[in-house]
């Protein structure tokens, strides 16, 4: 099939979907290039080396975000239909596939879909709906309804979706899942080397216990709050323990330097991650966590929790985040309703503990590619 990717393509989710599903399954794909910054020219680059086509924007369609800022309406409006000539020059699409409700992209689809003869599939990603306003979520669905399929990337989206539009049932959906490449590592890196190697490579002690909080340096995560209970564990307890804070992007330098004063504090060890990690250091990460911590304010199946999950981490998760999934399916972790509780989950954890073996049988279903990327190509074969 021949595939126009619009939406977020500066993404690790969009280049994996379009590498190993798209490239895999040899449809045609295009994208529109958009910035000439040294972040996009790499991400151009890399969806260049896949096979990737891209559609060259003129000057003005470039740099409109210059021209939104003027509010300059003509030449705001001569942009847009630059932009879509270029496209529809290109020809006709089998599909045009928005990922991430980014609203340029929102508006365009549909106006393309009829120009092109198009089908057209919008995916919805964790925050399109849970932090959007009221104002643009009815908008934007009066732009959605021209869809021929929507997708999620867990199952809240899809109910959230069915609570807020009234038609959301005339629009065939489904959630379908990202597959999460990690866990191909994970289980390949498991059958290379011993998981006590892996901590000796990072420099870990073998008679600590690794806790791991959050998977960025994002605020939402609750870092400080957590550390303050970990704080207050006995002398002995914070001894076995050693902490990692995976803070490579989100959150500022300052929020960072509270985060790491608070973490000192607990007297335990701990190492802060700034550096960007591979999937493969990723996958040693996951492996190497013995409780994981999942405090956010708000959150959808994070692919951070998964990996957890399936590398036999003991997932402690707040019980606000009460993800259809683990209402869905029998995953085994640890929950706690308030901050107070999470020490003497933390001592359970490294006592007792749970049987957490069934989650990873359950997370390889939902988010391998290897059963993710049937699920896809239905979808795309049923709309042709």
């Amino acid at each position: 099939m021949r595939v126009l990717v619009l939406g977020l393509i500066n993404s690790q989710w969009t280049f994996q979907f379009t590498k190993t599903f798209l490239q895999n399954n040899n449809h045609e794909v295009w994208m529109v290039k958009r910035g000439n910054d040294n972040e996009s020219r790499k991400w151009i680059s890399q969806y260049r080396q896949i096979g990737v086509n891209f559609i060259d924007c003129t000057k003005i369609v470039a740099t409109m975000k210059e021209v939104k800022v003027q509010r300059n309406f003509w030449l705001e409006m001569y942009a847009h239909l630059a932009q879509l000539k270029e496209i529809v020059g290109k020809g006709r699409f089998d599909i045009i596939h928005v990922h991430y409700m980014d609203l340029q992209d929102v508006k365009y689809a549909p106006i393309l879909k009829y120009l092109t003869g198009s089908k057209l599939v919008y995916s919805y990603w964790g925050s399109d709906l849970f932090r959007v306003n009221k104002k643009q979520l009815n908008s934007r669905g009066m732009i959605v309804r021209q869809a021929d399929f929507i997708t999620f990337d867990n199952r809240d989206l899809e109910l959230k979706f069915k609570e807020i539009y009234a038609w959301a049932h005339k629009i065939p959906s489904k959630t379908i899942l990202f597959g999460l490449p990690v866990l191909d590592i994970i289980r390949d890196r498991r059958k290379q080397i011993t998981d006590e190697k892996i901590r000796e490579e990072w420099k870990v002690p073998k008679d600590k216990q690794v806790v791991a909080i959050g998977y960025s340096a994002t605020d939402a995560h609750q870092h400080i709050k957590v550390l303050k209970r970990i704080e207050k564990l006995d002398p002995e307890t914070r001894d076995r323990l050693f902490i990692v804070l995976q803070m490579t992007y989100g959150g500022t330098a300052q929020y960072i330097k509270r985060v790491t004063a608070a973490a000192e504090k607990t007297g335990c060890e701990y190492r802060v991650i700034r550096n960007y990690l591979t999937d493969e250091e990723v996958a040693d990460l996951r492996i190497m966590t013995d409780i994981y911590i999942n405090a956010q304010t708000t959150d959808a199946f994070s692919g951070s929790v998964c990996e957890n999950l399936f590398a036999g981490t003991i997932l402690i998760n707040a019980k606000w985040l009460c993800y259809q999934e683990f209402k869905d399916h029998d995953f085994q972790y640890l929950e706690f309703k308030n901050m107070g509780e999470i020490d003497q989950l933390i001592k359970l954890a490294m006592g007792t503990g749970i049987d957490v073996s069934k989650n990873k049988s359950l997370v390889w279903q939902l988010r391998s590619w290897e059963c993710c990327e049937p699920k896809w190509q239905r979808i795309y074969q049923s709309l042709i």
